[in-house]
């Protein structure tokens, strides 16, 4: 008996539901000229779909910098630490190193020689002119002279491997008292975001001294819902928020969507790739991410037309002469205050935008949801 009464209410509730979805509503002319109602006609018009989500905001790694010592050095004088600003070119420790001198030293050795043998070709190529020396020693200064070129060039680019310009190597002869110092240099205008040394430290060849940012853009990092792939595409456009900077978006693009989908979360990986030229963004950061998605035309109402019982939405269509007919809709998610109509509304309809409530009122004392 239990079951039937249920099985009747759910059939009762059904029809009027139907019948009040389906119902007209009419006012007088009175109630009319009080409502000041405003109606527009439906039209279509191109939507651009909005995803959005959250991120942590994180340095651009092609503009990190990790700075090291090509060779084995001790820390003699540091010039910079960490969240120092830093230039291009500026100096941020200088290091000695017997490695390095070891290495000028050979080259200086090498570059005597040279200049040995040079001279004493000239010489021989001279006398071999004139008859004076026999074609076999001109032919042993030469091989001489091409074996001591080819070690100086060797020890020459030993010392450009360890980090010296060519100008501080033609100098080294002139300056023998720093042959064991050098220098790390910023590559970058930017941030020493780590700091890792101190004075009197012993540094490995290749081993971390600090890291440099250029901050002017940043990475932010999201998450993106495998079932809204399909709305968003590499190169589209963000707005991002963040907490320190409320109202005020930074704008973005959607640089990379990653290769592997996350098993677990069902989400792909995306980078978004934000200026940062005034430096109101820092790596670490919490940002909130609006990003355009594929643009079609769509059925656009105003927000203002739509209104809502329970989770079900609805309009009121004008169908003249004081007669309103509340419509079920199918509704997308608003964007600038305009509402994708997905299934309930044509082009053509004219629906009201202004004296919903007034009319919502009259629909539920007249028997409506």
């Amino acid at each position: 008996m239990n079951i039937f009464k249920n099985k009747l209410l759910i059939i009762t509730f059904v029809l009027a539901s139907s019948f009040a979805e389906s119902a007209e509503l009419a006012l007088s002319p009175e109630q009319l000229k009080t409502a000041n109602l405003t109606t527009i006609t439906v039209t279509s018009r191109e939507n651009a779909s909005r995803l959005k989500l959250t991120g942590i905001l994180t340095a651009d790694q092609r503009k990190s910098h990790r700075i090291a010592p090509v060779v084995e050095g001790i820390v003699t004088a540091l010039q910079v630490v960490a969240h120092d600003r830093v230039n291009k070119g500026q100096v941020l420790a200088r290091l000695r190193s017997n490695t390095l001198g070891q290495a000028q030293a050979d080259y200086l050795e090498a570059l005597s020689l040279f200049q040995l043998t040079q001279t004493e070709k000239t010489r021989i190529a001279g006398l071999s002119r004139e008859g004076v020396v026999a074609e076999s020693r001109l032919l042993k200064v030469n091989s001489e002279y091409k074996t001591a070129r080819a070690n100086l060039e060797q020890r020459r680019r030993l010392l450009s491997l360890t980090g010296l310009s060519e100008t501080q190597i033609k100098a080294l002869a002139e300056k023998p008292d720093f042959l064991a110092e050098f220098e790390l240099i910023s590559p970058i205008d930017g941030i020493v975001s780590v700091s890792t040394i101190e004075s009197g430290q012993l540094l490995s060849a290749g081993e971390a001294a600090f890291h440099i940012d250029d901050l002017s853009s940043l990475w932010l990092e999201v998450q993106i819902p495998v079932a809204t792939l399909s709305l968003v595409s590499v190169g589209a456009e963000a707005l991002i928020q963040v907490q320190s900077a409320p109202g005020h978006p930074f704008h973005g693009t959607l640089q990379s969507l990653g290769g592997e989908v996350n098993s677990q979360s069902q989400t792909l990986a995306g980078r978004i790739v934000v200026a940062n030229l005034d430096g109101q963004l820092y790596p670490g950061m919490y940002a909130e991410v609006s990003v355009s998605g594929v643009t079609n035309r769509s059925l656009m109402v105003p927000a203002s037309a739509v209104f809502r019982i329970g989770d079900q939405a609805y309009v009121f269509k004008a169908l003249g002469d004081g007669r309103f007919e509340p419509t079920l809709l199918s509704i997308g998610t608003e964007t600038d205050n305009l509402i994708p109509i997905h299934s309930g509304l044509e082009i053509g309809a004219t629906i009201v935008i202004n004296g919903v409530a007034e009319l919502k009122s009259h629909w539920q004392y007249q028997g409506g949801e």
